[in-house]
Parts: structure tokens; C-alpha cells; sequence
């Protein structure tokens, strides 16, 4: 073999092998500890609660393709209510209450992004059985009509419901408020709260693995 054509065959062999590396061999591991019981559970809890009446579930998993980032286990659903937000809201959280959920947080949406559409979000917190907090949201939609006292009409509204429940990695605590926090008192449900009340990273915690955790 020439020296010309050794040089083009190791070329050859080091473009599959970039290629392969790039299709899968450099994409980490999926980890042995991706789901446990422990999710498994968290799973069942979230699926056997009924204010959540969850539609659409996952089991905290391994986020494929990551360097040991997890995803939690979450549960979903949606409904219909009438009512003007406000009120709304205090049917729903007083539904959730009586399955131990209380609420931690409220924020009015700035009409922009996730929140477009929804001028509200609620978030809640409940104990899990094996001890861990689940992290829960309410959201109503806003009249669609444009007409500006939207949030104060009497009117059928969809409603997302969401919880999550952090997977087994995740060290990081989430308090249970002793009192629920009044999201009425929020500035765009007429009260003169603010903008928020409560804690502001309530979701993220709970959607991430901590770095002592990895």
C-alpha cells in the first residue's frame, strides 16, 4: 500500500468512526439507576390521586442523551369550569385541598410565552407517602374575547392541571407551607399583592436533579 493511499484509507476509517461517534457511540450511557421503585411509586401516587384525575403520565426517567439529567415523574390533565378566574382557582384549590394539597405559590402571567393565554398559575405542594414533596400547578385561561375586565366575566374555562414528583436523585427539598398562601391577594385577580406571592422556584426545583445528587 502507498503512503498516499494509507493516508486516504485512515481518513476513511476516521470519518465512520467520527460518524459513529456522532450517531451514538458519544452519546452517554442510559445509568442503571435511571427509574427505580422509588419513581415507580411516586408515579402511582400521582396517578392515584384524584383532584389531579391525570390523562397524561410518565414516570421520572433518565433524560436520554444528557450527562445525568433526570426528568421527574408527572401527571396531567385538563377540565372545564365556569367561572370568573378567581373563582375558579378557589374551587380548584379547595378541591386540592382536601387531598392534603396546600398552596406555596401564585404569579400573574405577563402575557408572553407559557404564560400567554393563562393569566394565572397556582402552585402547590403535597407530601408523597414515602415522605418527598410533589409540586402541583393550576391554570385557567383567560377570556379570549379581548375585552379588558376578561379575568372578572362568568364564563366556561379550561383548566390545566399539573404535578410532579421529583425523581429519586433529586435531593433537593421543597417546604410545605403551614398556611396556604392567598393568591387572591395577586394584583391581576384585583388584589394588592404584586405580581407574585410565595416562592418563585417551586417547579424548577422540583424538575431538576441537584448537583450533589449526580
Amino acid at each position: 500500500m502507498t503512503g498516499r493511499t494509507a493516508r486516504g484509507a485512515l481518513a476513511g476509517v476516521s470519518a465512520v468512526a467520527v460518524a459513529a461517534c456522532a450517531l451514538a457511540a458519544c452519546t452517554p450511557p442510559v445509568p442503571e439507576d435511571q427509574t427505580t421503585r422509588v419513581d415507580v411509586e411516586r408515579f402511582q401516587d400521582l396517578a392515584a390521586d384524584p383532584w389531579l384525575a391525570a390523562t397524561a403520565l410518565t414516570v421520572g426517567r433518565y433524560a436520554f442523551g444528557t450527562d445525568r439529567q433526570f426528568e421527574p415523574g408527572a401527571a396531567r390533565g385538563t377540565r372545564t369550569a365556569t367561572g370568573t378566574v378567581g373563582q375558579v382557582l378557589t374551587a380548584q384549590t379547595s378541591a386540592a385541598a382536601r387531598e392534603g394539597w396546600v398552596v406555596a405559590a401564585a404569579r400573574c402571567g405577563d402575557g408572553s410565552g407559557t404564560d400567554s393565554g393563562w393569566p394565572v398559575t397556582v402552585e402547590l405542594v403535597r407530601v408523597l407517602a414515602d415522605g418527598a414533596a410533589a409540586v402541583g400547578e393550576v391554570r385557567v385561561e383567560q377570556d379570549q374575547s379581548g375585552v379588558e375586565d376578561g379575568a372578572t366575566r362568568v364564563l366556561p374555562r379550561r383548566v390545566l392541571v399539573a404535578a410532579y414528583a421529583p425523581h429519586h436523585t433529586n435531593r433537593a427539598r421543597v417546604e410545605v407551607p403551614d398556611e396556604p398562601v392567598a393568591f387572591d391577594a395577586l394584583a391581576c385577580l384585583g388584589g394588592a399583592g404584586g405580581a407574585s406571592v410565595g416562592p418563585t422556584d417551586l417547579l424548577p426545583t422540583v424538575q431538576g436533579a441537584d448537583e450533589a445528587a449526580r
